[in-house]
């Protein structure tokens, strides 16, 4: 039986050879050399490893056929499953969020694709995230090997414009708007919204440019027309936010307040690691590392302040057995903390979730934390969202406001760090970072920036 590790084999042999949009090859031909587009590519190789004509019709290869032989020679699933199977098909329809052409390429099984690309990647090796895909596709009666090892979790672009509900908003896209229009391409409101106007206008410049029509904004089209891309932290406050806005919204209302200031905090607390496994693992996997603080007495005054006393507790050497696993677990993403849990058998984990809650909780609430009930994305948002409710009412002036200003909102976030907030000094308070700047400090840079995604 034809496996899809040939097609892989197969695919790879003809990288470097030219891609042209629309062109057509002899299926019967094994030793056809080029020119290739996308669909004609990934049929051409199916059909000299299985003998099975999968989209194609009559001579031609059209990613239209290959959706219509879903179901019939194919059969659909995942992205994220196709990102783990070697040799499976990743695939886009024409017309997809009003992109015209369609798109497909081989999975190579470890994140990566073989694909016929672009007039300016001709065939070649790529990647699949930050890219606009649909679905998989398996080819029926292909043995298919699935890489275990590796975990992939796609999501739509996370660092890139596409077209989605909700609408993505950015200044970004008014200035990519502004140079389009300039050149004649788009000419609709110059704003900072990504809709479907926006996605015609991004795949008509990549066609002419040469570079894959997918209509999404991402670094080869923003390379193109000079527009400045993001920074790293909005890449992750953006991934956060279209990961929980939701389920962070409906936590919030009735409180003063907002998602942006949930966004600053989680990437506060512990975006030194979660900004790392974007992409690279599940979401679940992701929380459960979110752990971290290994500072005992006497840089440590709160329990537990050592190994001893933890263990002295009920249930300590159990929860010690958990701190430590935690501890091994941030540190498959930090150098750190893997060196910490490599060389100090004492030291464990004492901070635990996206927002870090502290395990002098132990005492009161054990169960989260025995339970490692931390991976649960809205347990932890609603014991955030009471932390912060609790710290603005320890501010005095604050106490019982139903609306606060931005500014209000950094001081109950440092309250949320520190136990109060001076109203009356600025945001140099709580936790100090080695180079030197205060969580208010942070807090608030991390805020503005999510004001504006």
């Amino acid at each position: 039986m034809a496996t899809g590790k040939q097609f892989i084999e197969l695919a790879s042999k003809h990288i470097g050879e030219k891609y042209v949009l629309g062109a057509t090859v002899p299926f019967e031909n094994s030793i056809y050399k080029g020119p290739w587009d996308c669909a004609e590519f990934v049929s051409w190789v199916v059909y000299q490893i299985s003998g099975i004509k999968a989209g194609i019709k009559g001579n031609e290869a059209y990613t239209g056929y290959w959706a219509n032989d879903v179901g019939k020679t194919c059969t659909k699933i995942s992205i994220s499953e196709a990102a783990q199977t070697f040799g499976a098909i990743l695939f886009r329809s024409p017309g997809y969020k009003g992109i015209k052409i369609g798109h497909i390429a081989f999975s190579d099984g470890t994140g990566g694709t073989i694909e016929a690309k672009s007039s300016k990647d001709n065939v070649c090796r790529s990647q699949i995230k930050g890219r606009q895909w649909e679905y998989g596709i398996l080819v029926n009666n292909i043995d298919y090997e699935v890489n275990t090892s590796f975990v992939f979790d796609y999501n739509n672009p996370p660092f890139n414009f596409y077209v989605t509900s909700p609408i993505m908003k950015h200044l970004i896209v008014e200035e990519t708007k502004r140079k389009l229009a300039k050149i004649n391409i788009f000419h609709g409101n110059i704003d900072q919204v990504y809709d479907k106007e926006t996605a015609i206008a991004v795949s008509n410049y990549q066609a002419m440019k040469g570079l894959v029509v997918d209509g999404v904004l991402g670094k080869d089209t923003l390379t193109s027309l000079k527009v400045k891309q993001y920074t790293t932290i909005e890449k992750s406050l953006i991934w956060f936010k279209q990961n929980f806005e939701e389920k962070i919204n409906k936590k919030l209302a009735g409180t003063p307040f907002n998602l942006p200031l949930i966004m600053a905090i989680a990437y506060q607390e512990t975006g030194y690691v979660w900004s790392r496994m974007i992409d690279k693992t599940t979401i679940e996997d992701l929380l459960m590392c979110c752990t971290g603080d290994t500072l005992d007495s006497p840089n440590r005054s709160a329990f537990p302040k050592n190994k001893a006393e933890l263990i002295a507790h009920p249930n300590g050497n159990k929860m010690f057995d958990i701190g430590r696993e935690a501890l091994k677990n941030v540190g498959r993403w930090d150098t750190t903390y893997k060196n910490l849990y490599n060389t100090r058998p004492d030291k464990f984990c004492h901070g635990y979730g996206i927002f870090q809650y502290d395990l002098q909780f132990f005492k009161t609430n054990p169960n989260f934390f025995l339970n490692k009930e931390w991976s649960n994305i809205e347990k932890v948002i609603e014991m955030a969202v009471n932390e912060l409710k609790a710290a603005q009412n320890r501010i005095p002036s604050f106490k019982g406001k139903t609306a606060l200003t931005n500014t209000e909102k950094i001081y109950a976030a440092i309250a949320y760090n520190k136990g109060t907030a001076d109203i009356n000094k600025d945001f140099k308070q709580g936790h100090k970072n080695e180079s030197g700047k205060y969580y208010g400090e942070l807090v608030n840079e991390y805020y503005k920036l999510a004001l504006q995604l």
